[in-house]
């Protein structure tokens, strides 16, 4: 009896030992293996290529290279309620809203190759006829060591948020005049 009764205690003490090590691996390690990704709170409004493009702009602060990056653009315009609760979206088709790899910020990369503004022509001014509507913008990516994914939004509330300005370089994601 003492022989099974030791044997029962040592492998309930493995077990519950390997859940709690399985519990702080996964809350203290995985947790912070998911994209961090920053979004500007600006649209920039520029001529580029003869035409006018709206700019968006992110960073990959992840401590890693970020992969299968998606980028989606919706203007909402809230609907049939008086409360404004029922949303109408209209999808935003960018230039580019794909990409397959995004490098993680390095002090050497003179390029900054981690910071990537997207773009589209659509005429988003025109299309946001009211003060109700806003403009979202939806960043999803994969972790290249985890394969954990995550989604960051941002949401323009107001029109005053596109300006005629150019974005900064590198981490900043603020904007100046264009004229330096």
């Amino acid at each position: 009896m003492d022989f099974w009764l030791v044997n029962l205690s040592a492998l309930l003490i493995g077990v519950i030992s390997g859940v709690i090590a399985s519990y702080i691996f996964l809350t203290k390690y995985l947790k912070n293996k998911v994209p961090d990704i920053k979004i500007s709170k600006y649209v920039s409004l520029i001529e580029f290529q003869g035409e006018l493009n709206y700019f968006l702009k992110f960073i990959n602060h992840t401590d890693c290279e970020i992969f299968d990056v998606r980028v989606e653009l919706t203007l909402y315009k809230p609907i049939g309620d008086i409360n404004g609760t029922n949303l109408q979206g209209k999808d935003i088709v960018l230039k580019d809203n794909f990409f397959s790899y995004l490098s993680k910020s390095d002090k050497n990369d003179e390029r900054n190759l981690h910071a990537l503004r997207v773009r589209t022509t659509a005429d988003i001014l025109g299309m946001w006829t009211d003060q109700s509507s806003f403009l979202r913008l939806t960043v999803i990516a994969r972790h290249s060591l985890s394969g954990l994914n995550k989604v960051f939004v941002n949401d323009y509330k107001s029109k005053d948020l596109i300006v005629k300005k150019k974005f900064m370089s590198g981490d900043n994601l603020g904007v100046y005049n264009g004229d330096n």
